[in-house]
């Protein structure tokens, strides 16, 4: 049985001032770490769009062209404490005055894990798949559309999508998390979601060119409709002037 239960999402679009500086360089060096105080917190990482990346997107719908960074932490057991306790210490920061920063969100909620496969040239077992060093993800979100047609597609996940992505060069496995209702808070961004994230050790952009063409073919009367597709690149600490203002 994996150890990892959920992923907790925070999908984020970039400062209205255009310098992410201050907010990157707070999230990874006081507001991250404290997250390792919780019961069940496996693993906490971001990840942010390059210009690079953003060309190389193969889907993004409505707002979630505007999306910039994203962040997902690994929940294990205890889940619902450990959730509870995630919402709790952001209050409790907040309070300490050590929240005071934000970039304008798309998309928060904790989803289920449905699945995970390594690549086989990886060599490593599918549950450690994210704490491989990885250069970064490519993350597709979708929204189902068919709910008939979901428990066929779900099992297509598994023996034929996941395997699908994993063989594509660059791609060292695939975690795909789903929204449940037994996860459920008033925070979370409402409605029903999967999102697959795919860890790569090749450059992402490259990577997202090689996974153009499954992508359509996996998506091609599939009972979802893509929401967003696309690269991102690992966030190094002190490395945050890379994605500071955006060249003129």
């Amino acid at each position: 049985m994996n150890k990892i239960k959920i992923g907790f999402f925070s999908v984020s679009h970039r400062s209205p001032s255009g310098d992410d500086r201050p907010y990157l360089e707070w999230h990874q060096m006081d507001h991250m770490p404290e997250q390792y105080l919780l019961p069940g917190l496996l693993f906490g990482q971001r990840w942010a769009s390059t210009p690079a990346c953003r060309a190389a997107r193969a889907a993004e719908v409505g707002s979630w062209a505007d999306v910039a960074h994203v962040v997902c932490y690994l929940i294990g057991n205890p889940v619902d404490e450990t959730v509870d306790e995630f919402l709790t210490l952001g209050r409790t920061l907040a309070e300490q005055g050590r929240f005071s920063q934000s970039l304008p969100s798309q998309f928060l909620a904790a989803l289920r894990l449905l699945d995970a496969q390594a690549a086989p040239r990886a060599l490593i077992a599918d549950d450690v798949v994210p704490f491989r060093p990885h250069k970064g993800v490519y993350v597709i979100v979708e929204e189902p559309t068919d709910s008939a047609g979901q428990d066929h597609y779900l099992q297509q996940v598994h023996t034929e999508i996941l395997p699908t992505l994993v063989a594509v060069p660059g791609v060292a496995g695939a975690l795909t998390f789903g929204t449940t209702p037994a996860i459920r808070r008033p925070t979370f961004t409402p409605g029903v979601f999967r999102i697959t994230t795919c860890y790569l050790d090749d450059d992402p952009a490259t990577v997202a060119a090689r996974l153009q063409e499954p992508l359509e073919r996996i998506w091609k009367d599939a009972p979802v409709r893509p929401l967003l597709a696309a690269p991102f690149e690992s966030m190094m600490t002190w490395d945050w002037d890379r994605f500071g203002p955006a060249p003129s």
